[in-house]
């Protein structure tokens, strides 16, 4: 259907309806509307890391596990963000003691990503929904780069990601 036919024809069916909510959201996720705001990571948002738990050094982040609870758990997941550094990175626990940190943002157009539990991916919040494993290699196009990987370590109840 063109947006010509669109506009010649005043009664919508449900296809229709979809595609002009999907073109007014400016191309972004429709099921975000459906997910609302939560705690944990859903198709389309990842919780921002709780600030009190993050100390920023010139070339590693410091994570306290006690004061993230966002991270609480396998199959958690939270972001940070930092602007004035230009920094954009997803913290996943795949596992009891596990971690990955991964750039934040698609190698295609840049949106940001969300860690979808339920097929253990990073997914685009952009209209076509790049998605990527845990090791940040592209399963599914229109992205064609890996994410960056940053390594992460754990002592003493605190992870520490190497920029």
């Amino acid at each position: 259907m063109t947006d010509r036919d669109c506009r010649m024809n005043p009664r919508l069916n449900r296809r229709q309806l979809l595609c002009r909510a999907a073109l007014l959201l400016g191309g972004g996720c429709v099921c975000h509307l459906a997910c609302g705001a939560t705690s944990k990571s859903t198709c389309c948002d990842t919780p921002t890391l709780e600030p009190a738990s993050l100390t920023v050094g010139e070339k590693q982040l410091t994570i306290d596990l006690a004061r993230a609870p966002s991270l609480d758990a396998p199959d958690c997941a939270a972001r940070i963000k930092l602007e004035d550094r230009a920094l954009d990175i997803l913290v996943v626990r795949t596992g009891d003691k596990e971690f990955k940190a991964l750039e934040g943002r698609c190698t295609h157009a840049g949106r940001p990503l969300s860690y979808v539990v339920t097929r253990r991916l990073l997914q685009c919040n952009n209209f076509g929904h790049s998605l990527f494993d845990l090791q940040g290699a592209v399963v599914k196009g229109p992205a064609e780069k890996p994410l960056k990987s940053h390594a992460v370590g754990q002592q003493d109840g605190r992870l520490h990601i190497t920029l």
